[in-house]
């Protein structure tokens, strides 16, 4: 049997640069080779898409490799390489031997980046998945720091519906990682065939908000949240995986005007998914609120089976759609449609960022109050953003039924006036009053935990000099406070624990064993760690509902997911999955 084309004589083809000699070989090879000729026909057609997107929208396809700056490139994962370019694939038929340790079982679908090989952990006869960037964009410095920063980041999160990476290196020349295989289906395929009902779906869909929040949580947005990046298992369990567009949250990227565009010349993200900031091509404009923008389209094609909107057509119709068409409410295609799930995917689908959910956080925050069975928060604004839509298409008759109603409304407050008492009125106050008083203390203790857990994250990582400029922002005499200086004193432990147990005396006992547990754990001392942990979760059990406060039950989860952490890093492994 014939050996199939290598990578860069099939891109040579492609791209029209080889010689004579190798277009008739490369002819004749594909005529007999089915394989090879399906890769041809692949490759052409991604760069078919990518001409048509720069001819139409005027993207320019940059000849310069992008050399991040190392002051904002992220830690090295991966030892770099200089002049070394394999000529063949790095999977031969010989494939076992490729990688130390491992078996290659099958190719997994190959994406325009980096192909997936199925393989058998030899040592412990478990199934894994590598990656590999594909050896035609080893030249490109860009495609290496891409690949470079997704093992960096997916490194960094640890949640159940996260994949995880168990390996990382280079072998021949080539860069790979290795992660956990997760046998199951594509979250699509995976409702349609298990037919589940409108709340399972949206239990589902809970789970992977749920580790979306998660990532944005530790600085990370995924940028190309779709179908076919998230697995469910066997059980059911949503797994998010493919980080290799991610961005870290408030650091720019490193590249420029094409910053939409890969190396590979594909669309950075999936179109049917984009929001309108990505189809704009405004990069500046993405932040958390985009992925709450692909998570709604998730949500709406999971409960409607369709799209909000057209995405039929040319690459440049399917971006001005996505910019311009505003979703259709699912109630005009589903009679029954529940109202309160529709409030919430018309938020998350707003055009404009500002009207969406402004976190991953508030989208899961309400998707469980509808769980709950509890009043969602964005009924009233959805009803004022879809009318303010409705204005400004039909500003004329807008213009008469607005002077008719300024009339309707001028009588009846005048007639309500007359009849309103002073009591009343006063009454309606309070409770204003007191709604705003909740918000702003809502906004007070969200603003507690992001403070306190960004500077635990920046103290546990060593880096000091940002957990003592975080810890300036916490509040003077708070309990987050005292225990940050508590962490930042460089005496040992048995020289201030005294001292700090008296000033979380009686019920605040139970924070002061917390911080000691974080103490002790960054210190490698798990056993006398999970022993605090274990005191200041029995303290705070014991205290009465009323008396604690949310930021109480914020560190209160914070001490149970540090329990389950130690519980659990030497329970074996479960068959056919890595933790």
């Amino acid at each position: 049997m014939k050996r199939c084309l290598s990578s860069k004589l099939v891109n040579l083809y492609i791209a029209g640069d080889c010689t004579n000699d190798e277009h008739r070989k490369v002819e004749s090879h594909i005529a007999e080779c089915e394989t090879c000729r399906n890769k041809v026909e692949s490759l052409r057609a991604n760069r078919a898409v990518y001409d048509s997107a720069v001819k139409t929208v005027g993207i320019e396809e940059t000849s310069k490799e992008i050399r991040p700056n190392q002051a904002e490139s992220p830690t090295r994962s991966i030892p770099g390489i200089s002049g070394f370019l394999p000529d063949t694939d790095i999977i031969t038929k010989s494939g076992e031997l490729a990688f130390e340790n491992y078996e290659i079982l099958e190719e997994l679908p190959r994406g325009g980046q980096a192909v997936v090989y199925k393989a058998n952990h030899i040592p412990t006869k478990t199934k894994v998945a590598i990656k590999v960037l594909l050896p035609s964009l080893l030249a490109s410095a860009r495609a290496r720091y891409y690949f470079e920063r997704e093992v960096e980041l997916i490194a960094r999160l640890d949640h159940p519906s996260i994949v995880k990476i168990r390996d990382s290196g280079i072998i021949r020349g080539q860069y790979y990682f290795v992660m956990e295989y997760i046998p199951g289906e594509p979250l699509d395929r995976y409702v349609n065939l298990q037919n589940l009902s409108f709340r399972k779906r949206v239990i589902l869909f809970n789970k992977i908000c749920t580790a979306v929040t998660y990532a944005h949580q530790q600085g990370i947005m995924h940028r190309d949240l779709k179908y076919g990046n998230i697995i469910i298992d066997e059980r059911g369990e949503p797994h998010i995986l493919d980080f290799g567009l991610a961005k870290v949250i408030d650091l720019s990227e490193q590249a420029g005007k094409d910053a939409m565009v890969t190396m590979t010349g594909q669309w950075a993200g999936s179109l049917s998914n984009m929001s309108p900031e990505q189809a704009a091509g405004k990069p500046d404009l993405i932040d958390v609120r985009t992925d709450v923008y692909s998570l709604g389209i998730i949500l709406y094609h999971m409960l409607t089976g369709t799209y909000p909107y057209d995405i039929t057509g040319s690459t440049l119709e399917v971006l001005q759609t996505i910019q311009t068409a505003e979703p259709i409410r699912p109630r005009q295609t589903i009679r029954k449609f529940d109202s309160d799930v529709e409030a919430i995917l018309l938020t998350a689908l707003a055009k404009e960022r500002t009207q969406r959910y402004q976190s991953a956080a508030d989208l899961l925050s309400d998707i469980e109050n509808w769980l709950q069975g509890r009043p969602i928060r964005v009924r009233s604004i959805s009803t004022v953003y879809l009318l303010r839509k409705i204005i400004s298409q039909h500003r004329y008759a807008s213009a008469v039924m607005g002077l008719l109603l300024l009339i309707v409304l001028s009588f009846s407050y005048v007639s309500f006036d007359l009849y309103v008492t002073a009591k009343k009125a006063q009454k309606e106050s309070e409770v204003i009053a007191q709604q705003w008083a909740d918000e702003a203390a809502r906004i007070f203790t969200l603003s507690r935990q992001f403070s306190f857990t960004r500077f635990l994250q920046a103290w546990y990582d060593g880096r000091t000099k940002e957990a003592k400029w975080t810890a300036s922002f916490l509040a003077k005499g708070s309990k987050e406070q005292k225990g940050a200086m508590f962490l930042l004193d460089p005496k040992p432990l048995i020289e201030k624990e005294a001292d700090f147990h008296r000033v979380f005396s009686g019920k605040s006992a139970w924070f002061a064993d917390f911080i000691i547990g974080e103490n002790l754990l960054k210190n490698g001392n798990k056993k006398e760690a999970f022993a605090a942990y274990q005191r200041s979760c029995q303290g705070i059990q014991q205290l009465p509902q009323g008396e604690k406060s949310d930021f109480d039950k914020f560190v209160d989860g914070k001490v149970k997911a540090r329990l389950y952490e130690l519980e659990t890093a030497d329970r074996p492994v479960e068959n056919g999955l890595y933790n």
